[in-house]
């Protein structure tokens, strides 16, 4: 008898590198991903809020939007945000920003797994069209 393979129920070194790989990838994908996407539905929020601003006052757009950032589990309260109208113009500034801190690799080693990630959203939106 012939011995097509030379398998002797090991895994490879590649096999183990391109799981570990994967995992790697899997892994940073799940804490980032939903991070960034919770900051650009703020920043979306932020934005409707700014361009209706003609018709909302300014307690109902923070509250409007501390709302939001308690749906999206962000530590962003009543005096995290910053509103800034200019009748001339007729434009709205709001301005804001928070830290998150992301523990990668369930924490093994603190001092290299545990990164702390900025946001600063500011919008700017012109509320002079007719609505």
């Amino acid at each position: 008898m012939i011995s097509v393979s030379r398998e002797n129920g090991a895994v490879s070194f590649k096999m183990l590198s391109f799981f570990v790989v994967i995992f790697i990838i899997v892994h940073l994908g799940i804490k980032l991903v939903p991070m960034y996407m919770d900051a650009e539905r703020m920043k979306d929020e932020m934005a409707v809020k700014a361009r209706f601003s003609q018709t909302l006052k300014d307690d109902e757009i923070i509250a409007d939007l501390v709302k939001k950032a308690k749906d999206l589990d962000l530590p962003l309260g009543p005096g995290s945000f910053s509103l800034f109208r200019d009748e001339d113009k007729r434009t709205m500034k709001i301005a804001t920003k928070w830290d998150v801190t992301l523990h990668f690799f369930f924490d093994v080693y603190p001092e290299l797994t545990t990164r702390t990630y900025h946001f600063e959203p500011i919008i700017q939106e012109d509320y002079s069209t007719k609505l």
